[in-house]
């Protein structure tokens, strides 16, 4: 039994899939309302005369990453006679600090991972080049230890990345001598993405595609000198050098953006379009909101897949139906908050899971948002308790840009687009006020 719960636990493993792990895929399309983004992102680039670029969205644990999975593969591995691309995957949250992020580091994260990923799947071994023109003035502010002369790119940009990721001071020094020069560094960037695609074409690769994924997931603050959000600073202020990049690019974007005043701006600056990939429908639209079938046959597609994986059966996880659709509907349609709290409700109640185990694992949910929650949340949130939208004002705009961030509301797209409440989130009341 042990062996079998070891076993289990690793299945639900909620990062993204990644490759090798096909038969763990489950096609949520249907069941999301909002079809085919994936074939489209990769039609824009197949159909591409030159370099495009392109932003996802949608909440954390939606499955974004999941899906840019599948866009690599389908782009690595195209039907028969269809044109093959290389495509270099960085995630940010290895690269970066999501509580500071700014072009610069973007700039360090993409040419070394395409430095590092190159060498590693294609043999192709990129050299600093130009770059070693710009790294003397990064030696001399912060990374004097190093000689880049003697490394190949890779190496060298490992070397800054490390710095700016653990050191905010280094960061800081490393912006300041990047700011003014980065046209030039975009330049060094270019070259060295030209030499890039001529090599690949060698091995009969079309081109090159790079997907920044994660952030999304960066920390949205006052930008310090520019008087608007760091979030807004980076995806509209600094629109033009993330599209600079002569190659194909994909970036996730936060969810907030989508539904800001920058919408439109953002669909004009990145190809026209803004996806978002929305929550899978295991419920039907508010005030009369019921299971729906399907979406919840879709995620036990997902949980027998991995039980599958490792031999186990439902009846070795769960200890009945209604303690699997209980869990199913505490995940309100999230994906990776499926696996997440799968994995919490074994360590609180080992296999098979009990309704003691669901109420426990909710119960710590419904604490972690009762904190967060505020006074001007409420009134946003029982407008989507009772019609499934929201209608939005300058006063409820931020507790709204809140709420989706936080995912105490919860995005849909079926037949139209809706809210619902996160299922921690239903069953929670307003702290009543001070001396009644």
């Amino acid at each position: 039994m042990a062996d079998l719960l070891k076993k289990i636990y690793a299945a639900f493993n909620p990062t993204p899939l990644h490759k090798g792990q096909q038969d763990l895929y489950v096609d949520l399309d249907s069941v999301r309302g909002d079809t085919s983004v994936i074939d489209r992102m990769k039609q824009k680039i197949l159909l591409s005369d030159g370099p495009s670029c392109q932003v996802l969205t949608g909440h954390r644990g939606s499955g974004k990453s999941t899906e840019l999975w599948r866009l690599r593969h389908a782009l690595e591995n195209p039907t028969s006679g269809a044109d093959r691309l290389f495509v270099v995957q960085v995630q940010a949250d290895e690269e970066l600090d999501r509580n500071d992020i700014d072009f610069p580091e973007v700039l360090v994260a993409i040419i070394r991972q395409l430095a590092r990923q190159l060498k590693e799947r294609a043999e192709i071994h990129l050299k600093p080049g130009y770059f070693k023109d710009r790294w003397q003035r990064l030696k001399e502010l912060a990374l004097s230890e190093v000689e880049f002369d003697k490394l190949d790119l890779d190496a060298g940009m490992a070397k800054i990345s490390s710095t700016i990721r653990n050191s905010p001071e280094a960061r800081k020094k490393v912006r300041a001598a990047l700011e003014p020069d980065t046209d030039n560094w975009l330049k060094a960037a270019n070259d060295i993405i030209g030499v890039a695609v001529l090599e690949l074409q060698k091995q009969q690769f079309r081109g090159l595609v790079i997907i920044v994924d994660d952030l999304d997931k960066m920390i949205t603050r006052p930008h310090e000198a520019a008087g608007c959000s760091t979030t807004e600073y980076l995806f509209v202020h600094r629109s033009a050098q993330l599209t600079a990049f002569q190659c194909h690019l994909v970036y996730t974007v936060p969810i907030e953006l989508a539904y800001s005043h920058h919408e439109s701006t953002i669909k004009r600056l990145y190809g026209g379009d803004f996806p978002v990939v929305p929550m899978t429908k295991i419920e039907t639209p508010p005030p009369h909101g019921k299971a729906y079938a399907k979406g919840i046959a879709k995620f036990r597609e997902m949980i027998d897949a991995r039980l599958n994986s490792v031999g186990a059966t439902e009846d070795d996880l769960f200890e009945s139906d209604k303690v699997r659709n209980d869990l199913i509907k505490l995940t309100g349609g999230q994906p990776t908050e499926l696996m997440t709290l799968i994995r919490e409700a074994i360590v609180t109640n080992g296999i098979p899971i009990g309704a003691q185990g669901i109420k426990r694992t909710s119960q710590e949910v419904m604490r972690s948002y009762r904190r967060q929650l505020r006074a001007d949340h409420w009134p946003v949130l029982e407008e989507a308790r009772k019609t499934g939208q929201v209608v939005r004002t300058e006063a409820n705009e931020k507790p709204f840009r809140e709420l989706l961030e936080s995912r105490a509301l919860l995005l849909y797209r079926n037949d139209e687009e809706w809210y619902g409440l996160n299922p921690a989130v239903e069953n929670l009341t307003p702290p009543a006020p001070i001396g009644e």
